[in-house]
Parts: structure tokens; C-alpha cells; sequence
């Protein structure tokens, strides 16, 4: 019997990305349903990010800290006919190994990975690169958090952020995601960001808090705080923080299964 064998497992992970976990699941037995909580679409405006398309040399790192960054930004630069793979192109910082294989993938080189996969440990990487005076491009999220970008401008770089998606709610999800909880038949929710943990209550609605759910798994530390913050715990935070870490967390947590 494989370990996680009729085991019902649910993504909240974006549409488009949900595959690769849903296929790590699947090999190992599960039952999986995806009802995404998140969805991704292009920011208000690309003004800014294709000025500084057109001029990435003037810059010495971009940090790509998703995957959705990624590929975003590469289908951007194709939207805009702009090709730069090796000559004048800067070092490449990427939080994830999920983001490292995308980058290298595209045809970029990966220059700097943390050991923990979080903007607070790839900040403390960067500095100790030595960045004072340096330029910084970061293709992220309209919103996300700035504590990279204070880090980085303490430490006397100039860093310029340009939106290239936005997250948004996906309320046309609520009565699915309602169901499937009320249902009483899933054993597991995957969360594999913040947004995923904001955005499920918010699709929930109205008394969301109290509705009985089933074990939680978390992707990485910021998560799991996210998760706490609605006073849930989860079953585990996966280690390492990523896809492979979160599937092995769901084998490790049922043994003899």
C-alpha cells in the first residue's frame, strides 16, 4: 500500500500551479482535490516594469522570489520581443528550488539560493554578498511583503520593484470549498503560501473561523505564522519549504498508512 493510499488531500494552490503537487500526491496514493484559493493575473499596469526591461544591465542582481515572478516577468519580455539570456544580464538571486529550476529553465543562471527558503534569509545572503551601492531589480507581487526591500536599502542598495502579477480572491470558489469541508471527507488541506491561508477564510465568508476543518499542512515557517495568526495550528511545517518537503511532511505524518 503506498503511504498516503486513500487519503483526501486538498490544494489551495493557484490553478496553474497546482499540478506538480497534485502529481507528487497522486504517486504516493492520494485522493487529491484542487479548489484553488488564490488566482493570478497581470498587475494594473507593465510602465514600469518595461522601462527597466529595456535597460537590465544598469542593474546587478534581480531576485525572483516565486515562481509566479518568473513567469510573469519571462512572459513579459517575450510580449515585449526583449532577449537577454547571458551578455549584460545581472546575477540572479531566487528564494525556492521550485524558482531555481524555473530560472534555469528559461536559460538563466541561478548566482544565489538560501538554505532556507524565505526573503528574510535570502536578504542576509545578499548583504553578505556585498551590495552597498548596488542596483537591485525585484519582479514580485503588487503586494507582498517589504522586509527583503528594507533589508536590502539598509544595507545601502538601490532596489527598484516592479508589480508583474497581482493576487486575487477567487470567490466563484466558495460553494465548492464549502462543500468539500462540509462534506467531512478530507483528512488534509495543503497550504503553500500566506495568501492561500488569507484567501480561504475570505472565500469562506462570514463565521469562517468556526468552521470544523481537517489537519493542516504548511509549506514553510511564514505560512504556518499566517495559519497561527487565525489561532490554527498546523500537523507540521514542512523542511525543507517546498513542494518535496511539504508530500514527505503528509507521508512522515502518517505512519503505517
Amino acid at each position: 500500500m503506498k503511504p498516503l493510499q486513500g487519503k483526501r488531500i486538498l490544494i489551495t494552490r493557484d490553478a496553474s500551479q497546482a499540478g506538480s503537487l497534485k502529481d507528487m500526491l497522486g504517486k504516493e496514493g492520494a485522493d487529491v482535490i484542487c479548489i484553488p484559493t488564490i488566482s493570478i493575473a497581470d498587475p494594473p499596469d507593465w510602465d514600469l516594469f518595461d522601462q527597466v526591461a529595456n535597460g537590465p544591465e544598469s542593474y546587478d542582481w534581480i531576485v525572483f522570489s516565486s515562481v509566479n515572478a518568473v513567469k510573469q516577468t519571462q512572459s513579459r519580455l517575450a510580449y515585449l520581443q526583449v532577449e537577454y539570456l547571458k551578455e549584460n544580464f545581472p546575477k540572479i538571486a531566487v528564494i525556492g528550488s521550485q524558482t531555481a529550476l524555473l530560472v534555469e529553465s528559461v536559460g538563466w543562471k541561478v548566482s544565489l539560493i538560501p538554505d532556507r527558503f524565505q526573503a528574510e534569509d535570502l536578504g542576509d545572503k545578499l548583504v553578505a554578498e556585498g551590495i552597498t551601492g548596488k542596483r537591485i531589480w525585484i519582479p514580485r507581487a503588487l503586494a507582498a511583503r517589504n522586509v527583503l526591500i528594507e533589508k536590502l536599502e539598509s544595507a545601502g542598495a538601490t532596489v527598484t520593484v516592479t508589480p508583474v502579477y497581482q493576487n486575487k480572491v477567487p470567490y466563484e470558489n466558495r460553494e465548492r470549498l464549502r462543500k468539500a469541508l462540509a462534506d467531512n471527507n478530507i483528512d488534509w488541506v495543503t497550504f503553500t503560501s500566506s495568501s492561500t491561508v488569507v484567501n480561504f477564510f475570505e472565500i469562506l465568508g462570514q463565521n469562517s473561523t468556526e468552521i470544523p476543518l481537517p489537519k493542516l499542512a504548511s509549506i514553510g515557517s511564514i505560512t504556518t505564522r499566517t495559519l497561527e495568526s487565525y489561532s490554527l495550528k498546523p500537523e507540521f511545517t514542512a523542511n525543507p519549504q517546498n513542494l518535496e518537503g511539504l508530500c514527505q511532511g503528509l507521508i512522515n505524518s502518517e505512519p503505517g498508512d
